[in-house]
């Protein structure tokens, strides 16, 4: 079949989709909402009213493209001819369905009908698009991250039920919805008219920092609050694990929530006694809910309750290229199967078939949608099966299963317990809701439930358009290549043996991150034992995910049939395993082939010990916990008038909460708007040989292309040399490389148009590893040199020396807002206005006015908030802002630029890769008297900001311990990469955590305890350390002890010895871990701010200042600063935005400084407005503030001050070690991390972590207390699953996403998670109410996460008579500490050869 959707230009008609078939063809016309198409059938050419296909075809010129052919040109002389062809097709589809039906839904109570929906658009864009309902995000459209999350309803008029449902909105294909209900977090409260009891707990306790998240957090909490009257908490972190979060570290959302129950007390989750105990102290304090009227609740609506229509009636939408096709029975299907046999079957979730329609690449403009088929929908158990339908969802499948559990003994359904183990831990409920067993089974993808049907021997049920039922071994349908068996068939069901008696099956899987993740590796085993004499019958054992298809390890079962049940068994077929999967082609293959071995000995074990009624079996896997924790820290008199020092909620909480917080893709657009996207580089070095757009403009909705060749001012920019080309010219350094641009109508057709510029390249060699760099001598002429002392003779005089390598790998930023940008140029005076979620609005400003020639006062910067930024929204958004102004400016219209979430992963900066090769002199007491460390960092392809991460890593190293003979050489190397740049801490958890581990080494060499070597070496009060300052108020030995004291230290360490004693295959580990932190600038420049304050004539106060909120809480902060200094209440203070028309020239925000300097200019202004108002007080003594600022007025007094603050008056050049002032003070804070791992799968999990951290006197506890807990959290993803991954052919980035890239999520936070505020913390240089900065610093304590988990392998690998100081990776991925536990399956293994795709950045 030939479809072509064509538009007019001039005379012409340009081809946009092309389908092929050599039987029949469509041209399908679109011309605004008119469809016009020629059919042709069986013959070259079709003769309609007497004209030939020749008449109106002239010169076809044909061009393929990504496989398909288009051609440009064709000239249809008589219209009426195809408006025939159109009937003809309309009336021919008319025939197999009713008429074309229009779409309805409901949106927060509102109907919607559309009368030709494209099936191209999703849920999302529909919402924030039409709707104007901006609330739900677009943060990934991976359906990985949550932010999307709404509540889709439906009545099942089979069960006079409502149902409920939560979903991801990115993949939701519009015209899935038809007859449904959909809320999103607009529909269930607001500020203007009361916050849903979950928005107000979410405000209340602090479960807010950026909040792009928090929408579609409160919209799963929402819907499972729904569906669950008596929720638990195991319920509400099920429920949480399809939302991610950057900034919190989940704990206040997970405690918003408890208190959001529906007993509004939190009850629910309560212990009889906490219950009672809970309730009285409540009793005269119930939460009042304000405003909150439940009536609000959007009901759901009577017009889909009654009819039933919508769910039973066959609907066919056409629209954008595509006929939506949804019949209601087989009948139809296998009717409409027939007469489009390459019609595209939808069954639930569209994830991979959604992408494939909106990139115009499935084989036909026919999609059945079979999710109202309702033979596909049954579910049927009898004595021999459970038969599910192909349309059944995990979610309905999971329930049937559950209540088939609970009606029949454990010991006769082992099959239910392993399917419900494999159900539950596929994706989340935001997948399993929509996903179903047919679509999960015929799809070529992560193998779950397909390796446990191959295990059970399951049958497949087809049946062709002829009506012949097949019946299809799963075994045989994997073998024949996942594919049905006729293009004509249809999968109807999956039947589902029940075990036999003396038969058991068990179903297993190792992610990645426990919560929302596929498998590494699963497996799945059936062991039926002989009646008689009680060997083996038959034993099967299937792995997935190791190749492309799950195999069933035949071998495996031949070798076990006969054998009795002995543990003897296990090492012959391991043996067996390990030949059957070593010629495998997968990455991580020695790994992915011991986990199924250590699979299979799990399995065997745990049958055998059932089958023997072992009365004490082997324990495997994870000890079950559920979250918790404790805050601690002073709160004020609620009574004193300062308002500093107190928790307050966040200033946009509500905001936040209610999803009305406007973020730059929020912004509405302007009627002239258009958008851009890339055209990038496909290699990491190359030359540019030629650039051919011409393709792309042809495409209908593209406007131009910008390039180099239409900058007007410089195209070059650099945040010290102006090195980086905004647009590359000649060569390109890195995949992914801005070379241009297309400006177009919608972003859709920009980002297609891009892929059809033609780019030819004279490719170059390209380094993308720090090995190779350093190799090749690929460096960067800055040295970075600190020296103390005579090393080399420290060393030759040293009683002991220790040699090693510490490393550090990348780490994304993965903030939920992807990088935005909107750029409005002006007609007057060259002006342009930029929106962006920069944390350097100046410096945008300063590059943007660069990049067109004109003065920086004719750009104006402006930034409301950002979505999470972590350093990653500093120099990486001078190229977007830069990019879309260039193309504003050639077009002289508003561009917006918004990354997809892949581009955003694939090209931005990273936290730089580290090694470092140290040698050690040390006492046998463990006092260290010579180091010397030579310091290697991959910068990227430029060196950008590399060397000040490089001076700052290697001052976090310095920074902690007295050693009189040190040498610290820091080089940058520069690869082939994207740049690295700026990331929570600034090379600070790379320098803490390579220092902490040369004293682990000297621990372990010397076997004196960790804690006592750092102990023995760190710093006291009144020292000197290497860069000349004196450490005045170290309070580090204060947070170490109190952090030792509270988290139990030393009992626990020996409660963790009788554990570990006691256990095989899951040990624990415990290792304490601190920081020191170097809060302010070394350049003085830096280290300054300004701020505006206004009082308008109702007593309103405005505050602009330089600092960016990022959900640190800044504007948070600065409020209570400006409403402490004028002495009113915080209601009456406000901040809009950070603007450079207001405050010029600010710093950049971040170095965990911008609330000293800001707040200082705050204090500044606020401080001068009191001075003029003072007369006036003193003369009206008893004035309120309002009547104050009357007076003012009337007496001529500005009521408009602008602030100024600079930190100190000496700063530090790395080049002069000792001379000046390189901080303003330090922030220390100490932790203490226990782990426990699964010897046989490398998963761990955090049991328990305790905090002391010393903020000063906390500006705003709540806050602080929060960003110590977010900022640990995304520590603990450096030290662990965070892993960044190169294809090495090709240079690009194989990390795309949340999708691939593992971030922490609910499931892998400490179970119990202790944080407290320093008390009585002294210090001085804090001038801002003697508060601390906080942001970065706590991150660098998720190293004691890795300490624990290295002591926990060496625990395993003690049992084993191997050496206890092995050196674990960073990231300790799950990966790292099975092979790092070593033992009999990991030596096999060893001999396997790999050859990894990917390599790790």
């Amino acid at each position: 079949m030939v479809h072509v959707q064509v538009y007019p230009r001039e005379n012409h008609l340009q081809l946009v989709h092309l389908y092929y078939d050599f039987k029949s063809f469509f041209f399908s016309y679109e011309n605004e909402r008119t469809v016009l198409i020629l059919a042709l059938v069986d013959r070259p050419y079709f003769i309609l009213h007497g004209f030939s296909l020749n008449e109106f075809i002239r010169t076809p010129s044909q061009v393929n493209i990504g496989g398909q052919y288009v051609v440009n040109t064709f000239r249809f002389s008589h219209v009426s001819v195809v408006l025939t062809a159109s009937r003809m097709y309309k009336t021919y589809v008319n025939k197999l369905m009713e008429e074309q039906s229009a779409l309805v839904f409901f949106v927060n109570g509102k109907k919607i009908s559309i009368d030709s929906p494209d099936p191209k658009v999703t849920l999302i864009q529909y919402l924030r698009r039409n709707l104007y309902l901006t609330g739900t995000k677009e943060a990934c459209s991976q359906g990985a991250c949550g932010a999307c999350t709404v509540m889709v309803s439906y009545y099942n008029h089979h069960q006079k039920k409502i149902v409920h449902y939560s979903g991801n909105a990115c993949l939701t294909l519009l015209c899935s919805l038809h007859g449904m209900a959909v809320t999103t977090v607009e529909g269930i409260g607001s500020t203007r008219n009361g916050l849903h009891p979950i928005q107000q707990n979410m405000m209340e306790n602090h479960g807010v920092q950026c909040g792009f998240c928090t929408p579609g957090m409160v919209m799963t909490m929402y819907t499972f609050f729904r569906n669950n009257p008596k929720p638990t908490q195991e319920g509400m972190e099920r429920a949480l694990e399809g939302n991610l979060c950057r900034c919190t570290g989940y704990r206040p959302i997970l405690e918003s929530f408890k208190k959001s129950c529906p007993c509004g007390l939190g009850l629910c989750q309560q212990s009889a006694e906490e219950k009672k105990e809970l309730a009285e102290k409540t009793a005269t304090e119930k939460p009042t809910l304000e405003n909150y009227d439940k009536s609000q609740d959007v009901i759901f609506p009577n017009e889909l309750q009654k009819s039933t229509e919508f769910s039973q009636k066959n609907v066919m939408f056409v629209g954008g290229g595509y006929t939506w096709l949804r019949p209601v029975s087989l009948t139809k299907l296998l009717e409409l199967k027939k007469a489009f046999p390459k019609a595209t079957i939808v069954m639930g979730s569209q994830t991979v078939i959604g992408s494939k329609i909106r990139n115009n690449s499935l084989p036909s403009p026919e999609i059945l949608c079979c999710t109202q088929v309702v033979e596909l929908k049954r579910m049927t158990q009898d004595t021999q099966a459970i038969t599910v339908g192909a349309a059944v969802t995990f979610a309905q499948m999971e329930e049937f299963l559950q209540e088939t559990l609970k009606e029949t003994k454990e010991k006769d359904c082992s099959v239910v317990a392993a399917l419900l183990e494999a159900l539950r831990w596929i994706g989340a409920d935001q997948l399993r809701n929509v996903a179903t067993l047919g679509g999960h089974l015929m799809s070529v993808g992560p193998h779950d439930l397909q390796t446990l049907m191959l295990t059970v021997g399951a049958e497949l049920n087809f049946v062709s358009t002829e009506n012949q039922a097949k019946t299809i071994p799963y075994e045989k349908y994997v073998k024949n290549g996942i594919n049905a068996p006729s293009s004509t068939d249809i999968l109807v069901s999956v039947v589902i043996p029940l075990n036999k008696q003396n038969e058991k099956v068990l179903y297993t899987k190792q992610p990645f991150r426990r919560g929302m993740d596929y498998a590494i590796v699963n497996a799945g085993m059936c062991l039926k034992v002989d009646d008689k004499n009680g060997n083996i019958d038959t034993l099967r054992f299937c792995v997935g995910n190791i190749e492309e298809k799950p195999c069933s390890l035949d071998k495996v079962s031949g070798l076990a049939k006969g054998k009795t049940l002995d543990d003897k068994l296990i090492p012959e077929i391991c043996d067996v395993i390990i030949e059957e999967l070593k010629g495998c082609k997968a990455d991580s293959l020695k790994y992915k082939v011991s986990l199924a071995c250590g699979f299979f000995y799990k399995m065997f074990k745990q049958i055998t010990e059932t089958i023997q009624s072992t009365k004490e079996k082997t324990e495997f896997g994870l000890t079950a916990a559920l979250s918790s924790g404790a805050q601690y820290y002073d709160v004020p008199n609620p009574e004193a008038k300062e308002i500093v020092w107190k928790p307050i909620p966040h200033a946009a909480a509500k905001s936040l909460t209610t999803g009305e917080a406007v973020f730059i893709d929020d912004m509405p657009n302007y009627s002239n708007e258009l958008s851009m996207w890339f055209v990038a580089s496909t290699k990491a070095h190359a030359n540019i040989v030629s650039i051919d757009p011409s393709a792309a403009l042809a495409v209908p909705g593209v406007v131009d292309y910008v390039d180099c060749r239409d900058v007007p001012g410089n195209n070059d920019y650099g945040p010290l040399v102006h090195d980086i080309p905004l647009f590359a010219k000649k060569e390109v350094s890195f995949h992914g490389q801005p070379i241009g641009g297309i400006i177009a109508e919608t972003r859709e057709i920009a980002r297609a148009a891009a892929r059809l510029v033609k780019i030819e390249y004279e490719e170059l060699p390209a380094i993308l590893t720090l090995d190779e760099a350093i190799e090749k001598k690929s460096m960067d002429p800055y040295i970075a040199n600190h020296t103390n002392g005579d090393v080399d003779k420290g060393l030759a005089e040293a009683e002991i020396t220790l040699e090693g390598v510490v490393q550090t790998a990348a780490q994304e930023h993965l903030y939920m807002e992807p990088i935005s940008a909107l750029v409005v140029p002006k007609r007057e005076d060259n002006e342009v206005e930029v929106f962006v979620n920069t944390q350097e609005a100046a410096n945008c400003q300063k590059d943007v006015g660069h990049f067109l020639g004109i003065p920086f006062n004719r750009v104006s910067v402006r930034v409301k908030r950002i979505g999470g930024g972590f350093g990653g929204k500093a120099l990486d958004t001078i190229e977007a802002s830069g990019v879309a102004a260039v193309a504003a400016w050639k077009v002289n219209r508003p561009v917006r630029l918004i990354y997809t979430r892949a581009y955003d992963v694939k090209t931005s900066s990273k936290r730089h890769p580290v090694k470092a090769v140290y040698k050690a002199g040390f006492t046998k007491e463990g006092k260290i008297t010579s180091l010397s460390i030579d310091l290697y960092l991959n910068a990227g392809w430029n060196n950008g900001i590399s060397m000040f991460v490089m001076e700052l890593g290697m001052l976090a190293m310095e920074g902690a311990f007295n050693i009189p003979n040190y040498r610290g050489t820091g080089r940058v190397c520069l690869t082939n990469l994207p740049s690295n740049g700026a990331f929570r801490g600034f090379g600070a958890p790379q320098g803490t955590f390579i220092i902490h581990s040369i004293m682990y080494d000297i621990a372990k060499h010397t076997g004196i305890p960790f804690n006592k070597i750092r102990e023995m070496n760190l710093y006291q009060e009144g020292d000197k350390n290497i860069h000349g300052m004196v450490l005045k108020h170290f309070n580090l030995p204060i947070c170490w002890e109190d952090c030792k004291k509270q988290s139990k230290f030393e009992e626990t360490s020996k409660a963790i010895a009788e554990f570990n004693s006691k256990n095989r295959y899951r040990k624990r580990g415990v290792a304490m871990s601190f920081c020191v932190f170097s809060i302010g600038y070394p350049m003085l420049f830096m280290c300054q701010a300004g701020a505006l304050v206004n009082i308008y004539q109702d007593g309103s106060v405005l505050v602009t200042h330089g600092g960016i909120e990022l959900g640190q809480g800044l504007y948070t902060k600065m409020i209570q600063v400006a409403a402490t200094v004028l002495e009113i209440p915080v209601d009456k203070v406000y901040i809009s935005e950070t603007s450079t028309v207001t405050v010029p020239n600010a710093v950049e925000t971040g170095g965990s400084f911008v609330a000293d300097l800001n707040g200082g200019a705050v204090m500044n202004a606020c401080q001068i407005l009191k001075e003029r108002l003072q007369p006036l007080r003193d003369a009206m003594p008893e004035a309120t503030w309002e009547q104050l600022v009357q007076a003012a007025i009337f007496s001529r007094i500005s009521l408009s001050a602008s602030g100024f603050y600079k930190s100190r008056e000496l700063g530090y050049d790395f080049q002069k070690q000792g001379e000046g002032q390189y901080c303003n003070y330090n922030s220390y804070g100490a932790a203490s991390t226990v782990v426990e791992i699964d010897c046989l799968t490398g998963e761990h999990q955090i049991l328990r972590t305790d905090i002391v951290f010393d903020v000063g006197k906390s500006l705003n506890p709540a806050i602080d207390v929060g960003q110590i807990e977010g900022g640990f959290v995304q520590g603990v993803g450096l030290m662990t699953n965070e892993k960044v991954m190169i294809n090495k052919d090709t240079g690009e980035l194989s990390s795309y996403g949340p999708g691939n890239y593992k971030v922490p999520g609910i499931r892998n936070i400490p179970k119990e998670f202790n944080v407290t505020l320093l008390k009585d913390a002294q210090g001085e240089n804090r001038p801002l109410y003697s508060s601390k900065g906080i942001g970065e610093p706590p991150l660098l304590l998720g190293a004691s996460v890795h300490f624990a988990l290295r002591e926990a392998v060496n625990a395993a690998r003690s049992d084993q008579g191997l050496s206890d100081n092995y050196k674990l990776a960073c990231p300790a991925t799950p990966e790292v500490i099975r092979m790092g536990c070593a033992g009999p399956i990991v030596k096999k293994v060893d001999a396997i050869q790999e050859n990894n795709q990917n390599i790790q950045f």
